[in-house]
């Protein structure tokens, strides 16, 4: 336990006296968890993340450490944070599908249109700055294909230029709004998890509004306004109402 107790010390004051080092700490989160010493490691992960620090295997490791103290909303709200960050892997997915399975609520999702879920799939291919890196070689090439256009005397490379030109243009156009639809997701904070046990909605910010229904730990809503010290929350299918800022935690 002393030993346990100078490596947590350790690993907070060092940073303040060397600078910070996420990796360093990250490992050392990583050992006391293998060590069964879920508590400590949640410290040193929570301090990485307060740091300023972003990654989604640090927040997918916080929350399997949730997970092991039964802490479920704080689980869910990692993995969906990890998920945020890296979309495709399955390792997040799977966890956050199990941890989501201990949610009270059972809430019905309205379908959404098939498109908008092929371009959400689309741009998470990969990260916003591989679209943009690949926004910008496509237009360099639109932009040489457009010269040999212009200046080529034969009628076949003129052609072939031309289409190319188009193709690569139209790559340009669909990865820059892929870029932007991408980074707009990370930066906007409109989703967030209920992480008081029961909570009531009410159909006003006040304490003397109306019930509308209650929401349990660990459901996932979309914060959709702002007033003081409460947020009007939408569920995915379609309920809305006031809770107080201090019930959920966005993501």
């Amino acid at each position: 336990m002393k030993s346990v107790l100078i490596v947590i010390l350790f690993s907070f004051f060092m940073p303040c006296l060397f600078g910070f080092h996420p990796d360093s700490l990250v490992k050392t989160g990583n050992n006391l968890y293998a060590k069964g010493d879920f508590y400590h490691a949640i410290d040193v992960y929570e301090q990485i993340v307060d740091s300023g620090y972003e990654a989604s295997e640090l927040y997918f490791n916080l929350g399997n450490a949730y997970y092991k103290v039964n802490n479920i909303a704080r689980a869910i709200l990692n993995y969906e944070r990890a998920k945020k960050l890296n979309p495709r892997d399955e390792d997040i997915k799977h966890n956050l599908t199990i941890a989501n399975a201990h949610v009270v609520d059972k809430i019905d999702i309205i379908p959404e249109f098939f498109l908008k879920t092929w371009i959400t799939g689309f741009t998470n291919i990969t990260s916003s700055d591989t679209w943009a890196i690949i926004s910008i070689l496509s237009f360099i090439l639109f932009l040489l294909l457009f010269l040999i256009y212009l200046f080529s005397g034969r009628i076949g490379i003129k052609k072939l230029s031309f289409w190319l030109g188009v193709l690569m243009f139209l790559i340009s156009i669909s990865s820059f709004y892929s870029s932007f639809k991408r980074k707009r997701f990370l930066t906007l904070m409109d989703s967030a998890i209920i992480i008081t046990p029961t909570v009531t909605a009410k159909s006003s910010p006040a304490e003397t509004g109306v019930d509308l229904f209650v929401i349990h730990e660990g459901s996932r809503v979309k914060v959709v306004d702002s007033i003081d010290v409460w947020n009007e929350i939408k569920l995915s299918d379609g309920k809305r109402g006031w809770v107080r800022k201090t019930d959920l935690t966005k993501i």
